[in-house]
């Protein structure tokens, strides 16, 4: 870690010197400046953490030189220097939004103790500023929402940041489950550090052990060199288990013990290894009340010291067309701005009544569907009540017709054609076939490509 950097503007220059130095041993990074004029014209391009400053500055005094570093870094934590005659001063200072003041001469233990205090008190207001900015950036990603099932969720998340602890994520599928995961570790002590995600349901279970813990050369058929498992590239940062439910029965002993001590075997090795990681696991099912020829009770009460459920969209509705809108915004980027899709009034009615089990990724989805394949920008209640239905299975309303491979593709060659303007080149390289099979297309569905032609024919 980088030493802590320390702005430090003092006139006196055999004082700042000799101060100069004491502060360097004790481990600083010293800016050092001998006006407020001197250091505010240097520009600080390079963002001290905390400030020492003279109250009784030439010129520009130390009140007035704090304020304006302040207007330039927020989050700088400034201690004053003053002589006896100048405590006064110092209070107002104080009030002003100083951290401390010191007065001249001062003991380097003291100086050495409050400077120390300055540079945690920074810390800790940069922490709560990125877990803030964690909220935040929630509010405008996948994890939206003005429900109050969602701002509790965003609460729980910066909370579970702060914690060491094992975490067990309960949601359905599609409600989010890796994006918590994810808003945890970013709220962490570790978020600099790796986080990996691995989906137990989806690794075979004869090649699980050796992906996870890894393997050493000749360990089976066709391991012809050694490998890191996922669990030593997450050391140091977070391990996610999704769907640890699906974890094989005979591995979950090395699991429990891993989450135990941080040990596990390499597959092929006789010897131990060690990996510092916080565990987050998720699961779409209630493990406690699975049975234990499924899942061991006592891997279940290691993973779920900390708990967190992710609620069903069905259970928020109000936040259904604020995330249908995002949706939305982010699958008109590919298009013109003439061409941006937007959700009739009826359609918004619609997606609200939805019962939406498939939760966030159904709407999400269905918002990419409707965009790729709606014939009109202008997308009704039709248009969703169409392409709710599972794929392939016509509305009940509805002729069979409707959602016929031929009416898929005409909608797509139309999109195409006017996505790129009637550019006949690119709109079939969009679809990925041969500009004549896209001539071919166009005759067969009755399409006038004059209607979006910007090229000759």
């Amino acid at each position: 870690m980088r030493p802590p950097r320390l702005l430090f503007v003092e006139d006196d220059d055999s004082f700042r010197g000799v101060l100069c130095r004491e502060l360097e041993a004790f481990g600083y990074e010293v800016l050092a400046y001998a006006s407020a004029e001197e250091a505010l014209a240097a520009g600080l391009a390079v963002e001290p953490e905390i400030a020492l400053l003279d109250l009784g500055l030439p010129g520009i005094d130390g009140i007035t030189l704090m304020e304006r570093l302040k207007e330039r870094i927020p989050e700088l934590t400034i201690t004053f220097l003053t002589g006896h005659g100048a405590v006064p001063d110092a209070v107002r200072a104080m009030r002003a939004g100083a951290f401390d003041f010191l007065i001249k001469p001062t003991r380097l233990d003291e100086l050495e103790i409050t400077l120390q205090r300055a540079v945690e008190h920074t810390r800790l207001r940069q922490d709560n500023q990125r877990l803030r900015q964690l909220v935040d950036r929630d509010a405008t990603s996948e994890l939206i929402g003005e429900s109050a099932a969602m701002h509790e969720l965003r609460r729980s998340i910066e909370r579970l940041g702060q914690s060491e602890a094992n975490v067990l994520i309960y949601g359905e599928n599609g409600t989010g489950k890796e994006l918590v995961a994810r808003g945890i570790h970013a709220a962490s002590p570790r978020r600099d550090r790796p986080f990996v995600a691995v989906n137990c349901g989806a690794i075979p279970s004869e090649l699980f052990e050796a992906e996870l813990f890894g393997h050493r050369r000749g360990a089976f058929t066709g391991a012809s060199s050694e490998r890191q498992g996922l669990v030593a590239l997450a050391s140091g940062g977070t391990l996610f288990l999704d769907e640890i439910g699906e974890l094989p029965l005979h591995l979950q002993p090395a699991m429990l013990r891993f989450a135990q001590f941080g040990e596990y075997r390499p597959v092929g090795s006789e010897q131990l290894a060690h990996a510092e990681v916080r565990l987050v696991a998720a699961s779409n099912r209630d493990l406690s009340r699975v049975s234990a020829g499924e899942f061991r009770e006592d891997l279940y009460h290691r993973i779920s010291t900390l708990g967190v459920v992710v609620p069903p969209l069905r259970d928020r509705g109000e936040d259904v067309v604020q995330l249908a809108q995002h949706f939305l915004a982010r699958a008109n980027q590919s298009l013109p701005a003439a061409e941006a899709h937007r959700l009739q009034p009826d359609a918004l009615e619609a997606l609200r009544q939805h019962r939406w089990s498939g939760n966030v990724r159904e709407l999400e989805n269905l918002i990419v569907r409707l965009v790729t394949l709606s014939d009109t920008p202008a997308i009704s209640a039709e248009h969703v009540r169409r392409h709710l239905q599972p794929i392939g299975e016509a509305p009940a309303e509805a002729s069979a017709e409707t959602l016929d491979l031929q009416s898929l593709e005409r909608a797509a060659v139309v999109r195409a054609m006017r996505l790129h303007q009637g550019r006949r080149e690119r709109a079939a390289a969009e679809l990925g076939v041969a500009v004549k099979t896209l001539y071919n297309k166009l005759r067969h569905h009755g399409i006038d490509a004059a209607e979006w032609a910007s090229e000759p024919s």
